[in-house]
């Protein structure tokens, strides 16, 4: 549930960039640079998200990720200008920034090692749930004839009652000491079979620093995940205004496709969770992005919109399978004292990516043309995973 309201405002706001374009008569490298804002905040944010995970535990850090997140929707809906708006905006994305270390670190703590990638699937679900609810309930509130600012009024009081679950969980000391026994059986199984699911060679609290982090591996995972951020980021800026401009879908109908796609992830997160164990993190993720990329490639060749959404929706379901498997990848990558940090860190490329790639994206379109990102954004994608392939190492 907390996963669910993590994200529930993230894909609100990408359907409306076309209502931002007109009434406030932006050009396209303005829009760009104001799409730019939220994954800025991002960047500014992530390390800063996992000191706190490992300092103040997992309940305190998603109390302030909730309390940031309802504070920013009141500051949306009552903004007055532009620059206002995005800020208020940026804001409600750190939520989600400040949830994934601590929830990942306490569920890759609490969960047997065979499970890993399965527990992170299930965990998975929330988050498309809530990528999926907030663009449709857009989509409901606008047809009928409500101002798009509501959205951000009406899921405040849920999440106020999320907090609630929360407080709820079991103090992660004592999820760990409950999971140990279970956890040391099965690290002698992961020896016997370690591409099965590798084991975090996780040094002790004392030792574990920010240099411990950043192994080898865990760079050429950075170095992979900045790359491939750039074909998505490519691609996703400007997709509201393809599908408004050359799709000819109204702004209603974008937020349901946004939430259309997203919602196959409550599938697809926990299936991919189990395929990941049963083939290998690595492996599966190389598989998932690829039909993702190629997938998406098709969709933009299509000649009829049905059949551009058909595509749209698969490649939705493939990039979903694939939210386990990274999770459970970093999770080999780091160790155990400071998996909040290192998730943080990880996720720390696309927050930049996604700070500095709105901005030129806007340029290239102006110059190109709209149709001229997306090849591009899909050649990045694939040439990426070359990186991923060679470049990352895991046991």
């Amino acid at each position: 549930m907390a996963h669910f309201f993590a994200h529930i405002y993230d894909n609100v706001y990408p359907p409306l960039l076309p209502v931002f374009q007109e009434a406030f008569q932006l050009t396209l490298p303005q829009l760009g640079l104001l799409a730019s804002f939220p994954p800025l905040f991002q960047t500014l944010a992530s390390v800063p998200s996992g000191y706190l995970t490992d300092r103040l535990g997992c309940k305190r850090t998603l109390t302030i990720g909730f309390l940031i997140s309802v504070s920013s929707a009141a500051a949306v809906a009552l903004s007055g200008n532009v620059w206002m708006l995005f800020l208020a905006i940026s804001c409600c994305y750190l939520t989600s920034t400040i949830y994934h270390p601590a929830s990942f670190s306490y569920i890759t703590k609490t969960a047997s090692l065979r499970n890993r990638a399965k527990a992170l699937g299930l965990q998975s679900m929330g988050g498309p749930l809530g990528l999926a609810i907030g663009p449709i309930s857009l989509s409901l509130f606008m047809s009928l004839g409500l101002n798009w600012r509501f959205i951000y009024l009406f899921w405040i009081a849920p999440i106020l009652v999320s907090l609630a679950a929360v407080w709820r969980l079991k103090p992660e000391e004592k999820a760990i000491e409950e999971m140990a026994e279970v956890d040391t059986a099965q690290k002698t199984d992961a020896k016997t079979n370690p591409m099965k699911n590798p084991v975090s060679t996780a040094a002790p609290r004392s030792q574990a620093s920010l240099r411990t982090i950043f192994s080898r591996e865990m760079i050429a995972y950075m170095v992979f995940s900045m790359v491939h951020s750039v074909g998505g980021q490519l691609i996703s800026v400007f997709l509201p205004l393809y599908l408004k401009e050359h799709r000819d879908l109204t702004v209603s109908e974008v937020s349901f496709v946004y939430g259309t796609v997203s919602l196959f992830g409550v599938v697809a997160a926990p299936a991919g969770g189990f395929f990941a164990d049963r083939f290998g993190s690595k492996r599966w993720l190389l598989t998932t992005y690829a039909s993702s990329s190629l997938l998406l490639a098709s969709a933009f060749a299509a000649p009829t919109t049905p059949l551009f959404l058909g595509f749209y929706f698969l490649q939705g379901f493939m990039g979903s399978m694939s939210m386990s498997a990274n999770s459970s990848l970093i999770a080999g990558l780091t160790p155990t004292a400071r998996r909040g940090l290192g998730y943080a860190v990880s996720f720390l490329p696309m927050s930049l990516v996604g700070s500095v790639t709105p901005t030129v994206s806007g340029f290239l379109a102006a110059q190109m043309g709209l149709l001229a990102l997306f090849p591009l954004g899909i050649a990045v994608s694939l040439a990426s995973l070359v990186l991923l392939k060679f470049g990352v190492k895991t046991k």
